[in-house]
């Protein structure tokens, strides 16, 4: 680990708001992009990072290894976002599980090819279109890694449900992405 983040973190630790501010500004985007995958919207999103980086702060004295930091933050991230879910269900069970229909625009591409036209950016958007059940399982199973039991028992859902949110989330996406990309041969044409 190189010793300027070692200082931050020293600072941090010993509640410096200097180098709190600086370690706020170096992590932003990426706690940033965690956020959003999990977040409603970017005020929600804003919400979750903020209070995941106070909870950092507070327990920054926990992280035994130095070099596990990025994922120890992740950690927290997500643990903050499943925590801003379970407090906000109510609100969230009220947004409607039936999302936009979508078109296929050409059926008979592989998403192979519709995959590699898509940015990060593009597919965080489309993502978002997802009802928050859907994306919260979906960004817990692929982006995190857990099984479907850890899902289960963090999102106080069954395990059934969350198989079944995450092969409707496959769908919905395989459906929006493929509706929204030109395939290759019209931008050749334009």
């Amino acid at each position: 680990m190189d010793q300027s983040l070692q200082a931050l973190l020293q600072g941090c630790r010993r509640g410096e708001e200097p180098a709190q501010q600086a370690f706020y500004e170096r992590y932003y985007s990426y706690a940033l992009s965690v956020c959003l995958a999990y977040a409603s919207n970017p005020e929600d999103a804003r919400e979750i990072l903020n209070d995941s980086f106070l909870k950092a702060f507070r327990h920054l004295g926990s992280l035994k290894q130095e070099d596990a930091l990025l994922p120890w933050l992740r950690r927290i991230l997500v643990n903050t976002a499943l925590d801003y879910y379970r407090k906000n269900r109510q609100r969230a069970a009220d947004i409607p599980l039936q999302g936009v229909d979508y078109e296929l625009v050409e059926p008979y591409l592989n998403e192979d090819a519709i995959f590699a036209q898509l940015s990060a950016e593009h597919i965080l958007t489309v993502l978002h279109q997802l009802p928050v059940p859907y994306r919260l399982v979906f960004s817990l199973y692929v982006l995190e890694g857990y099984s479907h039991g850890e899902i289960a028992q963090r999102l106080a859902i069954a395990e059934s449900t969350s198989r079944s949110h995450l092969s409707e989330a496959n769908r919905r996406l395989r459906q929006a992405l493929s509706a929204q990309t030109i395939p290759t041969h019209e931008r050749t044409k334009r």
